[in-house]
């Protein structure tokens, strides 16, 4: 169990400290001494998310933990369910369909046997789903398509990556043959929970610096080496559209890899300021738009950045949170969360301008908005071949900041730490006509 356990034992010896982009939400776990470290997220909407929880005694041993953790009103009630999960399981993922339906994933401790349970009534019964299916050996995460369709990966069982498919929610398994999976490494093996879906594709990261990618929900593989620099037992990897996507170390460095072929190809990039990447997230209703939690290098406390067009920009979403870089998921613009120690984070901003001026280039669009550090905005296609003034105007009238910018449908960007917390008016003038305008809120 050393690989499983190895990212929090690093993560717990930051010091944290807590901020409001973010806004923590109890989880009410027992008070015992021990540590309770929600790492496993699946966010359905707005209103409802499930949780899956790594448990470690007062004495930092890894212990067991088989209770279903969801939320039915944005994280202000949680719902604790007990899965009757025999022998000494941990839970390896979560995958939650709606509010009614989810699918746990665990590995024994002992034994290291791989099961599946399912719920379909909010939690209160539970079914296991797999029988046979990895038996002796480590099942990393399930991943449901849709209501039937969903594919179990688990580590090399016989000679080959341990992969099933289901078409019927869980009923029956097949085993995907040995020639549709490109052969792994020695000693290789896949990353709990470390893996990325974009419609039916997915891609899996492992220990050898190795992409897993399947275009078909799982029934055929191809394998793509990232030419990392480090040695990195544990991978993760995250698309933001089927061609962009990254594989990165899980609190290695501030370097990450990029793909925009899909995975074929992979190029070295890295955060600012030495920023150490944690995890990642690909944004639903964003083309191109990823989260990345890290450990800031300089402050020591966790960081959240964020690109709407796949880096072209890039800023901070949030800093200085009480949290656990580990854990972050993004179900669409305005559904975040990040894991918390003993708690959790809920994204309190929105990132809907985005989407909405992708599909309207008239709109100038401010994002996030409300803003903490710092914001990105938007500029109608419309003015694509004109230059342009921004400016930013407070409530009283008073003009705070002109930019001169030019004509362009990219990201411009502001500091909102320059400005007090209010409500502004962002102006974009063409000579001496207002083209285009937009309220911004910070919010510190």
């Amino acid at each position: 169990m050393k690989r499983k356990i190895y990212i929090l034992v690093i993560l717990l010896s930051v010091v944290l400290a807590a901020n409001s982009q973010f806004v923590t939400k109890p989880l009410n776990y027992p008070i015992s001494g021990d540590q309770y470290l929600p790492i496993w997220i699946s966010p359905v909407d707005i209103e409802h998310v499930w949780v899956g929880t790594m448990h470690f005694t007062s004495t930092w041993d890894y212990d067991t933990y088989t209770y279903a953790v969801h939320s039915n009103d944005g994280g202000e009630t949680w719902i604790f369910d007990s899965i009757p999960v025999p022998g000494q399981p941990v839970i390896s993922n979560v995958c939650a369909l709606d509010e009614n339906t989810c699918y746990y994933a665990f590995t024994d401790l002992a034994a290291g046997n791989g099961s599946i349970w399912k719920t379909s009534d909010g939690g209160a019964a539970w079914i296991q789903k797999t029988t046979t299916q990895f038996q002796g050996g480590y099942l990393d995460f399930y991943h449901a398509f849709n209501a039937n369709e969903g594919v179990a990966v688990g580590d090399p069982n016989g000679g080959y990556f341990e992969i099933y498919r289901t078409t019927d929610a869980g009923d029956t398994w097949i085993r995907i043959a040995q020639g549709d999976i490109p052969s792994n490494d020695p000693d290789e093996y896949a990353i709990t929970d470390a893996f990325s879906t974009y419609g039916d594709i997915i891609w899996f990261s492992t220990n050898k610096s190795h992409c897993y990618k399947s275009i078909d929900q799982g029934q055929h593989w191809t394998v793509s080496t990232v030419p990392t620099v480090m040695n990195y037992d544990f991978t993760s990897v995250a698309f933001a559209n089927p061609m962009d996507g990254i594989f990165f170390g899980l609190g290695y460095s501030s370097q990450f890899y990029r793909t925009s072929d899909g995975g074929s190809t992979w190029a070295i990039d890295s955060l600012p300021n030495g920023d150490v990447v944690w995890n990642a997230d690909g944004v639903n209703g964003l083309d191109g738009g990823l989260v990345i939690s890290s450990w800031d290098s300089i402050t020591g406390f966790v960081k959240v950045y964020l690109t709407p067009d796949f880096f072209s920009t890039l800023i901070v979403l949030d800093s200085n949170l009480n949290a656990n870089a580990n854990g972050i998921r993004f179900s669409d613009p305005q559904t975040g969360w990040l894991a918390g120690n003993s708690n959790i984070l809920k994204y309190n901003g929105i990132l809907t301008s985005v989407y909405e001026a992708a599909n309207s280039p008239e709109r100038l669009s401010i994002m996030p908005n409300p803003s903490s550090y710092e914001a990105l905005i938007k500029i109608p296609a419309s003015l694509d071949s004109k230059s342009l003034q921004l400016l930013v105007i407070n409530m009283s009238g008073k003009q705070e900041e002109v930019l001169n910018i030019p004509g362009s449908t990219g990201w411009t960007k502001l500091n909102a730490s320059n400005y007090p917390n209010g409500v502004y008016l962002i102006e974009i003038l063409s000579g001496n006509r207002i083209v285009a305008q937009e309220r911004w809120v910070v919010n510190h």
